[in-house]
């Protein structure tokens, strides 16, 4: 039987644009934290390009936000992380010393792989991914290989474990001699300090062998050990031998693709310990939209994000976000774009409820710094950035745009949205348009939504991004009035 990846297809890289304007590398940090995993940052970088591809990861999470599902994956995940880490150990061990650690990770990887198929297969599974890997992992069990590794495991564990000589250490010498039953220097210490127990003035210390502690010195006593138990000995080399390779390849990339599910389930438990909820996305076919408390995670990592809510049927499809300064507008847009983006990637997404088409494609235009050593302004970015966008854009894709033909006049800069948005909407295609030009949302093809300011307090925002029109003053007029930097006020203080 063939192992089947667990991530199911794989996507195509993101631009570097998208990246960039939607914050997904700061995103990326948070998952991953700053040490990240060259692998793991890859597959997050790459967007799928099939619904079906994402259905197929959103059941393994389905299955992996149970808690007892979780753990079994984490454990089993550690145990053949363990494993391969003893393997390593034995690749710059000393000779003696091999047969020992090549034992313990052929130990470990029976425990692991019969401990995890016999846990999960009590509990229901619903996911394709992890029902064919209990299916793959039931094929090696049940195969004449690992059954004659595991026999030959434990006959060279019950050897290894009659190896047992007393050792003394002169100066630079090493003395070792076989056990004969002689006094039990365990059972003497036990004893000892029995009286302690129950006190409550010590705990009990147990003591792990630890691979890593290997030593010349260790090696030397095995070798004199080694010559008093040369039959258990050549039982545990025999099985070295035999058994050259331990790991499964489907098993090792099954471990690699588990931390895929692994690292985003921690993440999101760490927001919603914030008060922050996560959704399984379901996918629309009629165009329309239904995305409820959605917010930026980046913020709700610190507590201070807004939730926010955005719906269309599918007729109209382009929305402006207009409202007053600082009120919210980009975070709501990056906000989305982060959202779509995630399910993209087949993944949970942060906001109470999320119904939304598959974007086909995710394209942005934000502000960029206009570099005075290159030939295009501001301004001509912007239209070459926009002209891009319209030759790829077609009824699946989500368009983001931030302040784009701002660096002109309002009427010259409304005519340029007019011209862009009208082609985005005879090809039907999703767009958050985020503008200071009031009269952009008076489109008849638009949605108008509008960054309110508070209730209690006008002159701050409430970042809340609400249906409605434009305001009559933007905040900017409100503050300049507060000051008096109206012009019937400066007219008269200049006479």
């Amino acid at each position: 039987m063939e192992y089947e990846s667990l991530l199911g297809k794989r996507g195509r890289r993101a631009s570097d644009q998208v990246i960039w304007d939607l914050r997904i590398s700061e995103l990326l940090t948070d998952i991953l934290g700053k040490e990240k995993d060259e692998y793991l940052g890859a597959l997050y970088l790459e967007q799928l390009d099939e619904k079906d591809a994402a259905v197929f990861r959103l059941n393994v999470f389905q299955d992996m936000l149970r808690k007892e599902v979780y753990d079994e994956v984490v454990k089993f995940v550690e145990k053949i992380r363990e494993c391969m880490r003893i393997l390593e150990l034995e690749k710059e061990a000393y000779e003696q010393h091999k047969p020992g650690l090549h034992l313990d990770a052929a130990l470990e990887y029976i425990e692991a792989l019969e401990s995890f198929h016999e846990k999960l297969s009590s509990v229901k599974i619903g996911s394709e991914g992890l029902k064919h890997f209990l299916a793959y992992l039931n094929s090696i069990i049940e195969s004449e290989t690992f059954r004659s590794m595991k026999e030959r495991a434990y006959e060279a564990k019950a050897a290894r474990e009659k190896i047992k000589v007393r050792v003394k250490i002169i100066g630079d010498k090493i003395k070792v001699w076989s056990y004969d039953d002689g006094e039990d220097l365990a059972s003497f210490i036990e004893a000892l300090f029995a009286r302690f127990k129950g006190s409550g003035q010590v705990e009990e210390v147990k003591y792990h062998r630890t691979a890593g502690e290997m030593s010349h010195i260790h090696a030397a006593i095995l070798e004199g050990a080694f010559g008093f138990f040369k039959e258990e000995y050549n039982i545990l080399r025999k099985f070295s031998e035999d058994f050259p390779s331990i790991i499964d390849e489907g098993v090792r990339n099954f471990s690699k693709e588990a931390e895929f599910y692994i690292s985003y389930v921690k993440f999101m438990r760490r927001i919603e310990e914030k008060g922050y909820p996560f959704v399984i996305p379901r996918f629309t076919t009629d165009g329309s939209i239904k995305v409820k408390g959605f917010y930026s995670p980046l913020l709700a990592k610190i507590g201070k994000a807004i939730p926010n809510d955005i719906e269309t049927d599918g007729e109209k499809r382009i929305f402006t976000i207009t409202g007053m300064n600082g009120g919210g507008k980009t975070t709501f847009s990056i906000s989305f774009g982060q959202l779509s983006y995630l399910s993209k990637l087949g993944v949970p997404v942060p906001a109470s409820e999320a119904m939304l088409p598959f974007f086909s494609s995710i394209m942005t235009a934000f502000p960029i710094e206009e570099d005075k050593g290159e030939e295009l302004s501001r301004l001509e970015h912007d239209v070459v950035r926009a002209w891009n966008i319209l030759k790829s854009a077609n009824d699946s894709s989500l368009v983001i745009t931030n302040e784009l033909f701002s660096t002109t006049t309002s009427e010259e800069g409304f005519q340029l949205a007019e011209l862009f948005l009208g082609e985005l909407n005879k090809k039907r295609a999703y767009c958050l348009y985020v503008t200071f030009i009031p009269k952009v949302a008076s489109l008849s093809y638009v949605i108008s939504l509008v960054a309110m300011p508070s209730r209690e307090e006008p002159l701050r925002p409430s970042y809340k991004i609400l249906p409605g029109s434009p305001p009559a003053e933007y905040m900017a007029i409100r503050i300049a009035a507060k000051y008096q930097l109206v012009y019937e006020k400066l007219k008269g203080m200049l006479g």
